[in-house]
């Protein structure tokens, strides 16, 4: 790839206004969330009338193998939904800093990182969690399905009433599963660009934990709302060190439905909310 005749050797940006920035993360991670959340519905629903059907014509349910079943189809999903949001968070900041420092290279993506290795890397860290929620879909239709045949319902009645259940349940599921996702992979990916770039140009980087600050943002993430420290360094959130928003340290309590978002700036930026 041929050389930029402009080079960027430094980060600052001067004022940031934090509300636009965050607006902006939360836009690009609202559109690959409501993507993912679209296909997710429809591999749940698919899952549910497969083994529905096969449960009509020959009244057996294993949980186990629908369960493996299930995993076959939403690792591959998730594996792209994932690479498809690191792609985009670091095309969308090369685009914004190219167009700020009117540099005309090729920052990190396609140069710096092996973007692919790092998006196994990350998956590997989901598997277990997409396994987990593969089993607890598949003990659901378990549970529906003994409860119809407390009922003395026949496999049709239960079938049906599997699937009809199970499209509530996919609504739910899907819209959390994708928010949580989309925003750990967004999290994770725009701290890799950014911790890439600050040792690419040898620069003095800082990060500022903000929320979105409304009647469905938890105590905790509120109270961390405007800590600054270092790269390198830790936020404090509810108690537990947070390397960026949806690091899995700070566990379920911190991770699940967040909307926070990580501004990342030169030490010299002055942010403001």
């Amino acid at each position: 790839m041929q050389q930029s005749k402009k080079q960027l050797h430094h980060f600052r940006q001067g004022r940031i206004r934090a509300s636009k920035e965050v607006r902006r993360q939360l836009v690009l991670r609202n559109n690959l969330e409501k993507t993912f959340f679209t296909k997710l519905r429809g591999l749940f629903n698919k899952f549910s009338r497969v083994q529905m059907h096969l449960f009509r014509e020959y009244g057996i349910y294993q949980p186990q193998i629908a369960s493996r079943n299930l995993n076959e189809d939403l690792f591959p999903l998730m594996q792209d939904h994932i690479r498809r949001t690191f792609v985009a968070i670091y095309k969308n900041n090369e685009e914004r800093y190219n167009k700020t420092f009117k540099a005309e290279e090729v920052l990190v993506f396609g140069k710096s990182v092996d973007i692919e290795l790092l998006i196994s890397q990350y998956f590997a860290t989901r598997q277990l969690f997409l396994s987990g929620i593969s089993q607890r879909l598949a003990n659901q239709i378990s549970k529906t399905i003994e409860e119809g045949r407390s009922e003395n319902l026949n496999l049709q009645q239960i079938a049906k009433n599997v699937v009809d259940k199970f499209k509530t349940i996919s609504m739910t599921r899907s819209a959390l599963i994708s928010r949580t996702e989309t925003h750990n992979a967004s999290s994770f990916a725009n701290h890799s660009y950014h911790d890439t770039l600050r040792n690419d140009l040898g620069i003095k980087m800082v990060k500022r934990w903000s929320a979105v600050n409304d009647a469905r943002t938890r105590s905790a993430h509120a109270e961390a709302s405007g800590q600054i420290v270092d790269m390198d360094d830790d936020f404090t959130v509810g108690g537990v060190p947070m390397s960026y928003a949806g690091d899995p340290r700070g566990g379920a309590k911190n991770v699940i439905n967040c909307r926070c978002v990580i501004i990342y700036a030169d030490e010299q930026d002055l942010i403001q909310d």
